[in-house]
């Protein structure tokens, strides 16, 4: 094909632009990845801290679209309050010169495995955001299995498996301490795993305070009304047994929020039953600041999470905090909240479905009451105040006995 002069002179502004935004583009994503905040509050003390985790959780208002922006903003006070100059890295970080830093502290990432391999002794600190790995990746892969099973495809995509350096496998053995996020039966996990004293910390979650939910609420209107509300891991967190149970009962109403569409094999499957199924509602993420999230939860009765493993469900508590809903979950949620709702014992189809019937069939004055009391409880021991403070104590802890390995 042969292009005139006056077409070469029209096209080649639009080429070179079109080059240029695209390897500002890719130099961004590469120092995006590779970045390193020193000094986040401008302190310059003789003791210091690199933090592996967010360093947008430093860049102004902190978003609330996920908790890992305030658990990074939450880590970084606490080691201020304790004296330490804190340096922030990016996960993917691998250029880091860890010979400033007596401490690095982090979450499953490049930059915090590759502090083995430095030729630094810091004290390292593991913060671990989910259930121990072993049993994470045990209870993915069996779910998977049942899941091809019956549908006889895979949605690997769906599941959650360990990411990047094979490292990552071993950060909670390697490292000094570790810090748990969520009830005493998820450090319970580790500890099963590693019979060494003294190592793993259980630090509770904590909810966003957005709204405080009116005490009235009319459970006879809303009680076929479900909720799932989370994000990735479609199948790890449940969303097939939900919708199963939604395209089985149609006089119930299933409301999906926050549900990745970019795992393609799950949606392969079941975005033509959902799409086309009127008691299905898919709103998207959901910003939990917004009217459409209150309406959300005024409407709904029941809480469904089927999930394999959590460690302390934020998304979870959000919910239960900021509204009056009945919680059908798995026991692997992570949360000490059995007298309140349906814990049930095992993920599958037939024990959840079971125990949504059995609670959409309470009286309306028992839901409510039970659903004030999770309320109370939620908002009394899951605040954000609450998860500093204990974030703070754990680590100050934690340094105390720093000769702990």
């Amino acid at each position: 094909m042969k292009f005139t002069r006056s077409e070469i002179k029209r096209i080649l502004p639009i080429a070179r632009r079109r080059i240029g935004n695209t390897i500002v583009a890719w130099v961004q994503k590469l120092f995006a990845n590779r970045r390193l905040v020193k000094d986040v509050f401008g302190d310059k003390r003789d003791k210091r801290v690199l933090i592996c985790y967010l360093p947008e959780a430093f860049d102004g208002r902190v978003p609330k679209s996920h908790s890992n922006f305030t658990e990074c903003l939450a880590a970084a006070k606490a080691f201020r309050s304790l004296g330490y100059s804190v340096d922030c890295a990016s996960r993917d970080n691998d250029r880091i010169d860890y010979t400033p830093y007596s401490v690095v502290y982090g979450i499953t990432s490049t930059a915090y495995a590759r502090s083995f391999a430095s030729g630094t002794e810091p004290l390292r600190i593991f913060y671990s955001v989910g259930a121990h790995t072993f049993l994470n990746f045990k209870v993915t892969a069996e779910r998977n299995l049942a899941y091809f099973a019956e549908h006889g495809s895979r949605a690997l995509s769906s599941c959650h498996y360990v990411p990047g350096n094979g490292m990552n496998y071993y950060n909670a053995y390697l490292s000094d301490a570790v810090i748990c996020l969520g009830d005493a039966s998820v450090a319970a996990q580790f500890e099963q795993e590693d019979k060494r004293p003294g190592r793993y910390h259980s630090l509770p979650a904590f909810y966003f305070d957005v709204r405080t939910p009116s005490q009235k609420k009319d459970f006879d209107h809303c009680r076929k009304n479900l909720l799932w509300f989370g994000s990735s891991g479609l199948i790890h967190k449940g969303l097939d047994i939900a919708i199963d149970f939604a395209l089985k009962h149609p006089d119930y109403t299933l409301h999906i929020c926050g549900a990745s569409r970019g795992e393609k094999e799950f949606w392969k499957h079941y975005a033509p039953l959902a799409d086309n199924a009127p008691n299905i509602v898919q709103h998207g993420f959901v910003d939990i600041e917004s009217q459409e999230f209150a309406s959300i939860l005024d409407e709904c009765a029941i809480l469904i999470n089927p999930s394999l493993s959590e460690s302390g469900a934020v998304a979870v508590l959000n919910v239960l905090a900021c509204g009056l809903l009945y919680p059908v979950y798995s026991r692997e949620t992570g949360l000490a909240i059995a007298e309140y709702g349906s814990e049930v014992p095992t993920v599958d189809y037939a024990t959840f479905e079971k125990a949504i019937l059995s609670a959409a069939t309470l009286p309306a004055d028992e839901l409510l009451e039970k659903c004030r009391r999770l309320n109370s409880h939620v908002r009394k021991n899951y605040s954000l105040d609450l998860y500093e403070e204990r974030l703070r104590t754990t680590i100050e802890k934690i340094l105390k006995n720093k000769n702990i390995r």
